[in-house]
């Protein structure tokens, strides 16, 4: 007999089965991938705001005096050049360059948050123990905190009545410590749609409150509970990775266009050397974006070709609402098929269709 695995639960599942979610597997937990249609989850994003559970993310807060030094020798990005309150992308690889997970770290006062992808969790919360070093303690939430984000241009205006914080002059990627209708929480100007907003850190037990609330004062302004599908279709629109897409532990920062991140002028990090390698070779296959001709949708695995020659293959696509309702996708190419305007061919079912090589993001806000 075959057992069905166990999947954890947020502390937002019960407000889901009331909003009428389609929930499904992923992570580790039982998410919400859409409520009334990606579509529409994916407008209110776009136009005016949408609400999103995040708290299948790994939660982990970092404690001593050697925190900064210790993570700079784990990671591509520096840590010990982060501000008071600032957050920072950052990414974790391994020997060969590859990436282990692409994280968030944020420097609060007296200790250091860590956010890490569902999926990497365990993974990571195991590497970090492995790697621990020095005055370095660690202290794992990852399922007992919440994660609220809202995301969309009308965020700061339906957040702030509920915060005691100037959310206008926060800046993007910095965070404050205050409340959130009274709830201790930590706010940070960031997100994963390409649009501005905020993600809330509360303890779970008051996540419910706060997801009610917003809802409740805001659902006639347009806000919208939103799920997991018009998240990812949001974020590939913006150009924005997917571990175990656009990076994972054989695609390299490098590889999937992040190289923005990489300080090769830190003393030393894991994966330094072959990053630095690969760098200046400039021969290795790379993300690009490509935008298909036709209706045809373009999907993870599908063969594309160079002339008669197969030099990659999909790593995400989708139907982008923000692209004029084409099909676009990123793929993993040979270098000399990632020619931007060139043409390549994707194989779908049994036949293949043109498509052009685009520079990512796909979308970008204009304010």
């Amino acid at each position: 007999m075959t057992v069905a695995p166990v999947h954890k639960r947020t502390a937002l599942y019960e407000q889901h089965l009331r909003a009428g979610a389609r929930l499904v597997p992923f992570g580790g937990f039982e998410m919400p991938v859409q409520y009334a249609g990606i579509l529409k989850e994916h407008d209110a994003v776009r136009h005016r705001a949408g609400l999103f559970d995040l708290s299948h993310m790994g939660q982990f807060l970092l404690h001593g005096d050697d925190v900064a030094a210790w993570a700079d020798r784990l990671t591509i990005n520096a840590v010990a050049t982060m501000k008071p309150l600032q957050a920072r992308y950052n990414i974790f690889c391994n020997e060969h360059g590859g990436a282990h997970d692409d994280t968030i770290f944020y420097r609060l006062d007296g200790r250091w948050m860590l956010v890490v992808n569902a999926s990497n969790a365990d993974k990571m919360w195991a590497y970090l123990n492995a790697h621990r070093a020095g005055d370095v303690r660690l202290e794992n939430l990852h399922g007992d905190r919440a994660l609220v984000a809202i995301q969309g241009p009308k965020s700061v205006a339906m957040l702030q009545p509920h915060v005691d914080l100037d959310l206008a002059s926060m800046r993007y990627y910095f965070c404050a410590e205050g409340t959130v209708d009274g709830v201790p929480a930590i706010v940070a100007r960031t997100g994963y749609t390409g649009e501005d907003g905020f993600e809330l850190f509360v303890d779970g037990d008051r996540a419910a409150a706060i997801w009610n609330r917003l809802l409740e004062e805001h659902r006639d302004a347009g806000l919208e509970p939103c799920g997991l599908g018009a998240r990812d279709v949001l974020r590939l629109e913006a150009g924005m990775p997917l571990y175990g897409h656009e990076l994972t532990e054989a695609i390299t920062p490098v590889q999937a266009g992040q190289t923005w991140a990489l300080k090769l002028s830190k003393p030393e990090f894991i994966g330094k050397v072959a990053l630095a390698e690969q760098l200046a070779r400039d021969a290795y296959p790379r993300i690009v974006g490509l935008v298909m001709e036709g209706r045809v949708p373009a999907r993870e695995g599908y063969a594309v070709r160079l002339g008669e020659r197969v030099v990659g293959e999909v790593r995400s696509g989708s139907a982008a609402p923000s692209v004029g309702g084409k099909n676009v996708a990123t793929a993993l190419l040979a270098k000399e098929a990632a020619t931007v305007g060139g043409t390549v061919e994707v194989q779908i079912r049994g036949a293949w269709h043109a498509a052009t090589v685009t520079a990512l993001p796909f979308y970008k806000r204009s304010t």
